[in-house]
């Protein structure tokens, strides 16, 4: 492992993508994004991503310069046609006109169409809480697909994220965020990466056998949903409501993509935000006061253990596999930079 400042990190991503054409401002975005997925203690939505996102860029997949527009809206509701642009740049982007109208109106639903690969949705989720608004966000198969259905014996969905963000003003925002697949795609390159094992009931091999092998996924394997039939239901509701429901299919490029599907509310919707708040403090203080199971020391919340190694991370650094580094060091030499004489500051 390497250990770098969040900063060395950030102008490792902004100096690369700058490179690759990217606009000073989206560069700044994507990079904000990668190193607080990193921060939250998610690195499979970090600089391992890079060179995918290179790649994308050479198979005219990501336009670099490309901005989002907003193609239809209505006092409640908006399409954003991502036009290609980065996924964290589209998807601040519609995030931020969701949160301006559901303020406004009091609710918002809004679509994305032409999305690339947004990474991990509590980034916009939480955008959203820091704002006093309630978002909800999910997105459908997109690229290869890579879990088989339940009962299925070949891969047909994506990982299809769902995440579920309330504001909360007295510690961190009580955020739901995970992949209906068993295991997020990025933690097996990351396991790859670290030459670690998977754990069981997560992968099944090209041949339909369990595995634990995070290479047997790279060649040909696909995950499996969690829970059973219960993340499997999650996940194909993940698809149909940012791919029939958005109306991705509708644009260019998108046959095999799924679009992004984002509802919001203003906390405050209800009753007034001190009241709010104040129901939100019992109801978590209620959950906090349970005393801890054998093996645990507390009731963590959700989003408290990335909370948690946020503070961590800011003071010790953000730990990188060896392997991850040396991949984006020759993805930047592709695009004419040198990581290895970026300097911290």
């Amino acid at each position: 492992m390497i250990q770098f400042t969040p900063s060395h990190l950030n102008r490792v991503v902004q100096t690369i993508f700058c490179a690759a054409g990217a606009k000073e401002q989206d560069a700044i975005q994507i990079a904000d994004i990668l190193v607080a997925n990193h921060l939250a203690g998610h690195d499979s939505h970090g600089i391992l991503r890079i060179p995918e996102y290179l790649q994308s860029i050479k198979d005219g997949e990501i336009d670099p310069s490309a901005d989002p527009e907003i193609l239809q809206e209505t006092p409640t509701s908006a399409v954003v046609k991502g036009n290609w642009s980065f996924g964290q740049v589209a998807g601040n982007f519609a995030t931020d006109l969701a949160i301006q109208k559901a303020l406004e109106m009091g609710v918002c639903a809004v679509s994305i169409v032409q999305a690339a690969h947004t990474g991990r949705l509590a980034v916009f989720t939480e955008r959203a809480a820091a704002k006093g608004v309630v978002m909800f966000m999910t997105i459908g198969t997109v690229d290869r697909p890579m879990t088989a259905p339940y009962g299925g014996a070949a891969p047909l969905l994506g990982t299809n994220p769902i995440a579920i963000t309330l504001p909360n003003q007295h510690g961190p925002h009580v955020t739901l965020d995970f992949a209906t697949s068993a295991i997020a795609a990025g933690k097996i390159k990351v396991a790859k990466a670290k030459h670690e094992a998977l754990p069981p009931n997560c992968l099944l091999d090209k041949n339909g056998d369990p595995t634990t092998d995070p290479n047997d996924f790279f060649d040909g394997g696909f995950m499996m949903p969690f829970g059973g039939h219960k993340g499997y239901a999650l996940a194909v509701i993940a698809e149909l409501m940012s791919g029939p429901l958005v109306g991705s299919e509708y644009f260019p490029a998108v046959t095999q993509r799924s679009g992004v599907f984002i509802f919001a509310l203003k906390a405050s919707l209800f009753q007034p935000m001190e009241k709010y708040d104040e129901a939100l403090q019992k109801s978590l203080q209620k959950i906090k006061a349970i005393p801890p199971a054998k093996g645990f020391t507390e009731v963590l919340l959700p989003g408290e253990p990335e909370s948690k190694m946020n503070t961590r991370r800011l003071q010790e650094g953000i730990p990188i596999p060896k392997d991850t580094w040396q991949a984006v060091r020759n993805a930047g030499l592709t695009v004419g930079v040198d990581i290895d004489t970026i300097k911290a500051v």
